[in-house]
Formats: structure tokens, sequence, C-alpha cells
């Protein structure tokens, strides 16, 4: 397997001023990540009573002996009875431990997240988180962005139940960053945004087992009401390595519970469902997303959620949109260099690179490791700032995951090959 090297100083031609570089072209140790042995075999238990959504992120180590410790929940809605079961489901996982230079190691950082949906619930937004969203919107009327963002981060450990309530939250926290010029903070309210529904969750009709997607496997639980039962769902994150893709949800027949009744005639059309508010709710928050991968110069990004969007409503795609994916396919394809700005946000940032030769500059807080999330691999290397990073071939598409501490900023810089 290649080594991912540094080469000395050749990027200083691509740049106006000079940068402090690592020149002595050392070849850094670098580790294999883990994987997962028995993904498929994992059961989750959907804790009762059954009243509620939760999301529960875990991050924990992954030991050379391929047993997992220092679990510890790190994102999501949920309440305690969430977390154990997400723990129990991740205790059942085996690994195939991480390795360097041919010895197994311990691998720090393997994320996972469970989530656990109600399938065919029509969801809005509950009275609490209702009310909360209305006056965080008052205050942004006002001007107070401030005091909106308190609330809304408040209301996001407190009073979230449901996906849809997560979104939306979100998406207004996102509308916030953008208004207080800080576009990569955006750009993760946004993504979260618009992650509410994966593919086949909560829009499935039938109790067979969905398809998996991107690595996600799916558990139903057995039918609790006639239109309604629960699924979970397990998501193995260094393995995700590829930006969500829309999939159009029209209008389907079939009634959900308190919008539609059944007759002797069959089943009644609903006046509204919930692909109609995920539909509502994507396009706004990939429209936003445009302006925030747009600001941040996140280029591959960008055409990412141009084809989200254009996929899910191509009448959403306004005239401007057309004319800057124009002028972003022709930076792409000019072989220029491209500048992003990136944040880290809940212990991690995700970088999707157009080119395959990089560095990491103005770096403001601490970034521990950079993983190199490949088709076929996860390759771990310490970070270093203001060195240039050059992809092999043969790893294929690769997406950068970098850890840190939360707020830490940087610039990474892409050159033409």
């Amino acid at each position: 397997m290649k080594k991912l090297v540094t080469h000395g100083c050749s990027f200083l031609k691509f740049l106006a001023a000079p940068l402090l570089l690592f020149c002595t072209g050392t070849v850094l140790a670098q580790q294999i990540g883990p994987s997962v042995l028995n993904l498929d075999d994992v059961t989750t238990e959907y804790p009762r009573p059954w009243d509620r959504e939760a999301l529960v992120v875990l991050d924990f180590t992954v030991k050379s002996d391929g047993s997992i410790d220092d679990l510890k929940v790190v994102d999501g809605f949920y309440e305690d009875r969430f977390v154990d079961a997400a723990i129990a489901a991740a205790r059942q996982l085996r690994f195939e431990p991480a390795s360097e230079r041919g010895e197994a190691v311990d691998w720090p950082g393997f994320r996972l997240s469970t989530r656990f949906i109600i399938r065919n619930m029509f969801h809005t937004m509950g009275p609490n988180p209702n009310s909360e969203l209305t006056r965080a919107e008052d205050l942004m009327r006002e001007n107070k962005a401030n005091e909106a963002e308190a609330l809304l981060e408040k209301a996001l450990t407190e009073n979230t139940h449901l996906y849809f309530e997560d979104a939306v939250f979100h998406l207004r926290l996102g509308e916030i960053y953008l208004a207080t010029n800080r576009p990569a903070q955006a750009v993760h309210s946004l993504d979260r945004a618009a992650q509410t529904y994966l593919p086949d969750e909560h829009n499935d009709f039938n109790l067979e087992t969905a398809i998996t997607h991107n690595r996600i496997f799916v558990v139903n639980i057995p039918e609790i009401f006639t239109d309604d039962f629960m699924s979970t769902r397990l998501q193995v994150h260094h393995m995700d390595n590829a930006p969500r893709k829309a999939t159009p949800a029209p209008l389907r027949g079939g009634a959900q519970r308190g919008q539609g009744n059944r007759s002797a005639g069959g089943v009644q059309r609903p006046k509204a469902t919930l692909e109609v508010l995920n539909n509502t709710l994507l396009e706004s928050a990939y429209q936003r997303a445009w302006v925030a991968n747009i600001s941040s110069g996140n280029v591959a990004a960008v055409m990412n959620v141009y084809d989200n969007l254009l996929s899910l409503n191509e009448d959403a795609v306004s005239e401007q949109m057309e004319t800057q994916a124009g002028q972003v396919r022709q930076l792409m394809n000019a072989g220029q260099r491209m500048t992003s700005a990136q944040v880290i946000e809940r212990g991690e940032t995700i970088h999707y690179p157009v080119h395959r030769i990089l560095a990491a500059v103005n770096v403001n807080g601490t970034i521990a490791t950079l993983d190199f999330q490949c088709a076929d691999r996860v390759i771990r290397l310490p970070f270093q700032a203001e060195v240039e990073w050059n992809m092999p071939e043969s790893w294929g598409e690769c997406a950068m995951r970098f850890r840190g501490e939360d707020g830490a900023t940087f610039n990474i810089v892409e050159f033409p090959e």
C-alpha cells in the first residue's frame, strides 16, 4: 500500500504568500481503521413507551483486541432509555481492530449513531417546541440573533422529541449562523436539517425490512397500531463517506394516523402527508445550504446541494443558482487552487475534496487527527498544519474527516495536480 507522504515545499508555487512548511518529505505513520465484522447481526430494541423519536450519537474506542471502551454520547436528542439501548447495540459489535505497520492498535473516536424512528406517524411539532420556534423567529425579526440562538440551542437539548422538530430547529440555527456571518457553522446545522428523514424512513407502508442505505442496518420492530410501527437504524459514520443524495418522495396514498380514515371503499388520501412536510423542509435546508457552502468555498458540497435540490424540485432552483452552478463547474474544471473554510462541530468536520493535493492552513484551535475515509479503507494520520497531503489514486474517492476540539477553525487549500 502506498504511504501518504508530504512533498516538501512543492506547493509554494501555488500560493501568493509564503507559509511555514514541513519540508522534510517524511513518510508519516498511518493507521488503517477497524472493520465491523457483524453489523448485520446487531439488533436494537426500541425502548418503551413508544411515544417519541430519538437520535443517539456515540463515540468509543475500538481496542486492539477488538473490544470497545470509553463510550460517550456526543450528539443527538434522547432520553436515558435510548442511550441505554444505543450502548447495548454498540456492545454487540465485533471488530477487526485498527492496525499500524501490521500491529493491532487502539482506535479512539469510532462514531456510531442509532436512529429511533416512529414510522407512518404524521409529524408536525409539539406545542412546546412550536412555541419555542415562534419565539425564536420573533427574536430573529427583532435582530436579537444571540437570544434566538440561545433559545434554539436550549430547545434542542431539552425539548426535542421528533426528527421534524430537530430539523426545524437546526434549519433556524443555520439561518442565524448565516445572518451572523458564520457560514461554516451554518453548513453543519443545515446538513443536520437535511438529514432529518433518510430514504425509506417514515414513508414505508409495509412491514418488510427496508433497504440498507450507506451501510445503515435497519430493524423493524413488530407492528404497534394499524398504520404505525417503529424502526431503528445504526449508522457507522466512518464508513459513510458520501454526501446524502436526495430521494424524491411523491405524495402517496394511504392513511396516516390522525390524517385519514379507512373505509369500505379503500383508503382516503390524507390532506397532507409527511412526505410533503419533509420535502418542504428539505427545500429550505438545501437552499440555505447552497448559500452557506458558497460562502465557505466548499465546492464539492455546493454541487451536491445543487444536485439534491434539482432532484427534489427543479422549480426551487433559481436563475442565480443556475449561474453560480455554472461558475462552480468552471472552477472545478479549470484546475485552479481552491480554499474552503472549516470549523469543528460536535468533535469533527468532514470535507469532500475536488483535488487530491491539499493542505490545512490558518489553524486556530486543536485538531488531533485526520481520517481519509475512502471506498475500501479508512486511513488515519496525526494532524499536521501547513503540510501538503497527496492522496494516491489507488485510494479511490475519499472524504477527509478532521477530529478535534469544538470551535477549532482552519482553511483547506486544494491544489491542481
